[in-house]
């Protein structure tokens, strides 16, 4: 700098400048997005021999998407640690009703029915500090007692337990 030269300080220039505003209006429609989403517990099933809970989660995305649920097997005690053993997107319980049922048949197998779903991914066994639990999946059973709509406006605020 000594030759008359004048400092220059570096500079982000037009690309660096957009990256950063498209990666800052990213993380906004993210954050955004994420609060459309609600996620409510809509029906819980105690094994017979009350070791483990199985909970239904209905996820609604918004208008322009289906019903998305979610099954969870928890142990109760000693430590509350739980694990998904299922997923169902579009899954209905009759022709005007979203959902699936839950039931425990004995304390190590679940069952899970529905009358129809557009993508369903089950775990077959789900293990439990050295308790398996068999899960078993059952489409095309129509259940005409459902009432019609998602499964949180059907029970309208009341947690369904099922025994």
């Amino acid at each position: 700098m000594n030759d008359g030269q004048k400092y220059d300080r570096p500079r982000l220039g037009a690309k660096g400048c957009l990256g950063i505003g498209f990666l800052g209006l990213a993380l906004c429609v993210i954050l955004l997005l994420n609060t459309c989403v609600s996620r409510v517990d809509v029906m819980k099933a105690q094994s017979p021999d009350g070791a483990l809970v199985a909970t239904v989660t209905e996820i609604n995305g918004g208008a322009t998407t289906d019903f998305a649920y979610e099954i969870n097997i928890a142990r109760r005690w000693p430590i509350y640690w739980d694990h998904a053993v299922a997923g169902l997107y579009g899954a209905v319980r009759s022709d005007c009703a979203y959902g699936v049922n839950i039931r425990w048949a004995d304390s190590n197998n679940l069952h899970i029915t529905y009358k129809d779903a557009t993508f369903v991914d089950i775990d077959r066994i789900a293990h439990f500090w050295g308790r398996d639990v068999r899960i078993v999946a059952t489409g095309g059973i129509n259940d005409t007692s459902a009432p019609c709509g998602g499964m949180e406006y059907g029970q309208q605020g009341k947690e369904r337990i099922v025994r």
